[in-house]
Parts: structure tokens; sequence; C-alpha cells
């Protein structure tokens, strides 16, 4: 009896098994996995922003030259130098600005980028880097006409305050309400008049109210 059982199991186990290779045989072969284009080959290169813009007006582009870390000074800061035979007068778009169209990035900043391959024919390589920017310049008073300013941006340095870039004009002051407070801010020419630029939309603003009695 258990032996007939034993049998009967084996046979049927036999039976599955032709049964699964048949249903596989009849299933049609999955397809070949299509190969496509890979993404554009990527490295990555260390730059240093330069004065001037590849646009006119300028937007997140800048110019720059391939550099390299080349020790450390006395205090310990890492020091750079240009790469020899590296590249020059590249353009890097500062994707960090992209969306603002500013142009906030001091000449001689030290950026990471990423270079890499279009998709155009032939493939061309292109440089980005993110470096957040700050949307407020600190700058002085240079003169006043036509009811805007020019204010000339500046930096700190250890030695004091330094030029930042070039001049910009036609920069109103939004806390002139009345006529007779206009140009308040260009004061005496022998003194610096330290003031803080906003960008906008329109570009840099100030934001600053006369003294006023009420």
């Amino acid at each position: 009896m258990n032996d007939d059982r034993l049998k009967l199991r084996a046979a049927s186990a036999v039976l599955d098994a032709v049964e699964r290779r048949q249903a596989r045989s009849e299933r049609p072969a999955p397809p070949e996995p299509e190969i496509g284009r890979g993404d554009p080959a990527s490295w990555t290169v260390w730059l240093r922003t330069k004065s001037g813009a590849p646009g006119d007006p300028p937007d997140e582009r800048y110019w720059a030259d391939e550099v390299r870390p080349a020790g450390v000074d006395a205090a310990g800061h890492l020091e750079w130098e240009l790469v020899p035979e590296g590249l020059r007068d590249v353009v890097v778009h500062n994707t960090a600005e992209t969306e603002a169209v500013t142009h906030l990035l001091a000449e001689d900043t030290i950026v990471r980028a990423e270079a890499s391959l279009d998709r155009g024919e032939p493939p061309a390589v292109r440089y980005a880097t993110h470096v957040p920017v700050a949307r407020e310049r600190l700058g002085h008073v240079v003169s006043y006409a036509g009811g805007t300013y020019t204010i000339q941006p500046v930096r700190r340095t250890e030695s004091g305050f330094e030029d930042d870039g070039e001049p910009e004009s036609g920069v109103p002051n939004l806390g002139e309400l009345w006529d007779d407070e206009a140009g308040y801010l260009e004061g005496p020419g022998q003194f610096d008049r330290y003031v803080r630029l906003f960008w906008t939309p329109a570009g840099w603003t100030l934001l600053l109210h006369p003294p006023r009695m009420v």
C-alpha cells in the first residue's frame, strides 16, 4: 500500500515537471534590453573667476581660469596657482544665480566646477558650479544724477574696505519719498557714505529714508 502511494506521488511529480517545462517553452522570450546613449561624461575642476563677464548685461556666467592648490601660507590658508597649460578664459555658469540672473561672485573667487559634455552634435564641454550668493551688498555713494545713484560696491578686508567689482549705476533710493529728499545721500564729496544695496528683479536698490521730524 505504501509502495503504491510512493509510486503515484513520483509519477505525479514527473508530470508536474513536464507541464512546467512546456509552459516555459510556450512563453515568449523577454525582449532584449535596449542599449541607448549613456549620460555624458563629467569631471571636476577648480576655477578662479575673473573680471568682466561673457554676457552684456552680466548674468550667471563668468570668465574663469583653471587653478590648483599650491600649498599653505604662514597662517595656514590654502594658496592657489594657475595650472600650467590649463584652461584659460572658460565660461563657468553659477547655477545658484540662474533664476535671479545675477552676477554677484567677486573676482578671484575659487569655485569647484563640474565639466561635462552636453548632448550637442558635436558635444561641447560645459562648466557649471553652484555657489550661493548674498542678495545684499555694501557700497559707497559715488555720485547722484537724474534721480539715481552710482554706487561702488566694496568688501571688507584686513586693511579696511576695498572696491569689489565695477560701480553700479542707475541705483534708485526707494526711501526718498518727497521731491526735496531727492539725492540726500550725495552729501559732501570728501566723505564716503556707505550704504547697503538690495537686489530686486529690476536690479540693485537702496531703501534709506532721510531722517524726518514727525
